[in-house]
């Protein structure tokens, strides 16, 4: 039975016995901060079971996507485990409970799945000081018929589910086991279900929801009485299809023939090559899955998961013998083999295969250099007779060139050492207090805001959406050491810091006094004013009249509200998938990252300043209201992605294109921003991307400036403004010629080098054998010169050292016909003579890092293998 047939059955088993069907959650979970991914079925009816919502129906059924990450490290290593996969799931709240659910899972298991009555067992809760042994569940078990000896009591760590988070529902289980013969078991004559190996398998587990946990692990009962079930659909396709393996199902095996395809070996032949192809086929459907869901690859949270598992899958493949890239095709059949089931695979088809293609190549143009890193590290620490590997180089490995520290650790077990995890996270610590000791001033001042605020009783009404000026009481005031002032006000005009807007500045006047505002802190409901004294004095208690800047709040609210423009104009011209990741609005400019995948071009920045610039000069009016924040997404409102909100929120809205969650000061409307430039596009992590602008009067600084440097410009080559590019590309054409002179002189002296290095070579069994130390200015120099003496001397062998910056490089790089040798392998020995580490594929191997005058003595070393390997 093919798993699409089996997801079907299932759902309609359960449509049948009036569950409602509903649809699968994303990956991203919503409203749910307690967890990275969605991993269980259960999750987004959470409020349904805690009694926080009503639900739409009392008995409920899905498919969901799920994602778990504490098995990354065993996937591929078993033949069962999996990152992302498909749980059924039927759910009860307050409605059917023990018996209904044993119940359904007895009848669906015997009637629909066939599965044969002698080997189903079954698990229960055996107890434990806080909750007593499940016996009712045994006795409806009992009453179907199932004998004694075939249910087993588990303890709490495996027969007790829940929460997912630190708190939540939670409950005592009962799971099914489908026993699939002794010849699959372990050796232990008493193997039963809960045992690792592969004998029983767990392919339904019915949870008791009767419980919340809290965070300190306490136990209370929920409202209702619960069930959630979940069965992988995966697992039972394997049962289904009589697979040893969920990778033989229907649902990865198209996955296996291509990695079969592209690493030329048959699954089965070759454990290490098994074990990538595994990997490679669940890692290819999770990037795709967290792709559709909108997870883009970054160094935190769902997107560090992300890219763990593309250069997981990336490194792996080298243990099959595949030539990147390749991930891009996993993907793309990853896309087609589950896409009638989950349409935004093919709404995200472009965007999927994009994440995996720039991932890989970015990851690959490190990974031979980590490599090399590691087998020198490894190659020192064997000299030192130490297994310990040092935590430096892991930290070097993942600050500098990318590395996962588990892809790291991963490596280094497979060497046979102990990654040193503590120095490494003393590498990471040292990192984060270097970056604190930068910003001691500022954590100095914070210190003081948050204990100013603390010890401020009366908290402060924010009037600035209303008013630029008004009379009100100081609640509280501290002068600092450095002359500064701390206020709070009981009411303010002034807009405080937050949601990436800079705070107003203005003046606070009293009859004795004055204080210029600087800045202004939010810190829960109190507002903290940061000011200097100008004149006189002020004092707790004083009537004071408060006044913000008008000229710069219109700057600010300007640059906010192109803020808003710009998302638009980058969601109207690069598509939907374009989300904000962060902004900083001030007066004098502002910057907006966002999520996207390459750069802009000038063409493109050309189209979307001029489509903000059409909207300002349509002069469209810019309203603000407030809603709940069901409403505002129903309206179409833009979130920040990852921001928590309040019930009710402020929307900003831009006539009838654009909605956004935003708290922030704006104008009336467009025609006020004046006029928008982008000043920079550029790349801040990887597929996140930072454009900076500016406006009005700032703007028209900016071309002002422009103007003076075009006039300087024409001075300095002795022409005209009008006539610039012309002198300039004169200038282009001298200097084309010159280093149209450098590049034949450099080629003449290359083809010199070739044709000696080839009348130089000797044979062995008809194969030209070349080998020397040579100079090369970088390495893809040295990569060229063994190409072109390769092919210059057909059928052969080349092993080229030299040294690059004072590093030694060795190339070894063997024509197509030569199948004899292993390059990659007489690199990885031959590198040890100067100190260094290296590898490679059959066809070529490349090291470096060591002694470079220890090269002539690798050169040899790796001339005595070649001529070894070719039976000389």
């Amino acid at each position: 039975m093919k798993t699409a047939e089996l997801r079907k059955m299932y759902l309609d088993y359960f449509v049948e016995r009036e569950h409602l069907l509903v649809p699968s959650a994303s990956l991203v979970p919503y409203k749910d901060p307690s967890v990275l991914l969605t991993t269980a079925g259960m999750q987004q009816f959470k409020p349904y079971f805690m009694g926080l919502a009503e639900p739409p129906s009392r008995r409920l059924a899905s498919v969901q996507k799920c994602f778990r990450t504490s098995d990354i490290d065993k996937v591929g290593l078993t033949a069962r485990h999996c990152t992302f996969f498909e749980m059924l799931g039927n759910f009860s709240v307050g409605d059917y409970f023990k018996e209904g659910a044993i119940l359904f899972a007895w009848e669906f298991s015997l009637d629909f799945l066939k599965l044969e009555r002698d080997r189903l067992w079954i698990s229960y809760f055996e107890g434990d000081d806080s909750i007593e042994p499940d016996n009712e569940a045994v006795g409806y078990w009992a009453d179907l018929g199932v004998p004694r000896d075939r249910m087993i009591g588990l303890p709490r760590s495996a027969n007790f589910w829940g929460p997912v988070g630190p708190s939540g529902p939670c409950g005592p289980c009962s799971e099914l086991y489908y026993d699939r013969g002794v010849e699959l078991g372990c050796s232990d004559p008493e193997c039963r279900p809960g045992c690792d190996c592969d004998r029983y398998v767990e392919y339904w587990n019915l949870v008791f929801t009767g419980y919340n946990m809290d965070e300190q692990g306490r136990l209370s009962p929920l409202p209702a009485q619960n069930i959630d079930t979940g069965m992988g659909l995966e697992r039972v396709a394997a049962l289904k299809q009589d697979v040893a393996s969920v990778f033989l199902t229907d649902a990865f095996k198209p996955l296996i023939e291509l990695g079969e395809e592209i690493a030329g070996i048959r699954f089965g032949a070759d454990p290490k090559a098994d074990v990538a192809l595994r990997v490679l086929a669940d890692h290819s459907r999770a990037m795709a899955f967290l792709v559709a869901d909108g997870v883009l690859p970054s160094n935190e949270g769902r997107g560090y998961v992300l890219r763990r598992i593309i250069r997981r899958a990336a490194r792996f493949s080298r243990s099959a013998g595949m030539e990147p890239p390749f991930l891009g095709r996993f993907a793309e059949r990853a896309v087609d083999l589950m896409g009638s089931a989950y349409p935004e695979l093919h709404e995200r088809r472009e965007s999927i295969l994009r994440v995996a293609t720039t991932e890989e190549e970015r990851f690959n143009r490190t990974l031979d250099q980590g490599l090399i890193l590691v087998d020198e590290a490894i190659a020192k620490a064997e000299q030192e007779g130490t297994r310990a590997f040092p935590g430096s180089v892991a930290f070097l490995l993942h600050d500098t060139y990318g590395f996962p520290i588990e892809v790291t650790r991963e490596i280094v077990a497979e060497r046979g050492l102990t990654l040193d995890l503590e120095s490494f996270e003393t590498a990471m610590e040292d990192q984060r207090k270097r970056a604190r000791r930068s910003q001691k001033g500022g954590d100095l001042l914070h210190e003081a805001v948050v204990r100013f605020a603390r010890d401020t009783v009366h908290p402060t009404e924010f009037k600035g959406y209303e008013r630029e000026d008004l009379y009100t009481v100081v609640e509280n005031l501290e002068p600092l050491s450095d002359g500064h002032l701390l206020l709070a006000l009981r009411e303010s005009p002034f807009y405080a810091e937050m949601g990436g807007q800079t705070a107003d500045i203005g003046v606070i006047e009293s009859e004795e006094g004055k204080v210029e505002v600087e800045d202004v802190q939010a810190q829960g409901q109190v507002q903290v004013v940061i000011g200097r004294l100008l004149d006189g004095q002020i004092e707790p208690g004083t009537r004071v009249k408060a006044m913000l800047s008008s000229s710069y709040r219109h700057d600010v609210a300007a640059n906010h509200t192109a803020t808003h423009l710009l998302h638009y104009a980058l969601r109207s011209r690069l598509g939907k998938d374009v989300t904000q990741a962060g902004s900083a609005v001030r007066a004098d400019k502002f910057r907006f990252d966002f999520a996207y995948h390459e750069p802009l071009g000038q063409a493109r920045i050309k189209e979307i300043e001029e489509l903000v610039n059409r909207r300002i000069v349509e002069h469209h009016p810019v309203r603000t209201f407030t809603t709940s924040l069901e409403h505002a997404r129903d309206l179409g409102a833009v979130a920040l992605f990852g921001e928590k909100y309040d019930e009710f929120v402020r929307v900003v809205e831009i006539d009838d294109f654009s909605r956004e969650l935003c708290g922030g000061t704006h104008v009336g409307a467009t025609s006020e921003v004046g006029i928008f430039k982008i000043v920079s596009e550029g790349s801040v992590g990887a597929n996140v991307r930072r454009i900076e602008a500016v406006t009005g009067h700032a703007a028209v600084g900016y071309y002002r400036e422009r103007d003076r440097l075009v006039a300087e410009a024409a001075a300095v080559l002795g022409t005209t403004d009008d006539e610039l590019l012309h002198g300039l590309g004169k200038l282009q054409d001298r200097a084309d010629a010159l280093e149209a002179e450098v590049r034949s002189f450099r080629s003449h002296s290359t083809r010199d080098v070739v044709q000696g290095l080839a009348d130089g070579a000797t044979q062995c069994d008809g194969v030209h054998v070349v080998a020397e130390v040579v100079e090369a200015h970088d390495m893809e120099h040295l990569l060229s010169l063994v190409d072109q003496v390769r092919d210059r001397v057909q059928p052969a062998v080349v092993a080229l050292g030299a040294d690059v910056q004072g590093k030694a490089v060795l190339v070894v790089s063997a024509s197509a016909a030569v199948d004899r040798i292993d390059c990659g392998e007489i690199v990885k020995a031959s590198a040890g003579r100067f100190g260094g580490g290296g590898g490679g594929t059959a066809q070529l191997g490349r090291g470096g890092g060591g002694d470079p005058t220890k090269l002539p003595a690798a050169v040899a070393a790796a001339k005595e293998a070649l001529v070894a390997g070719l039976g000389g």
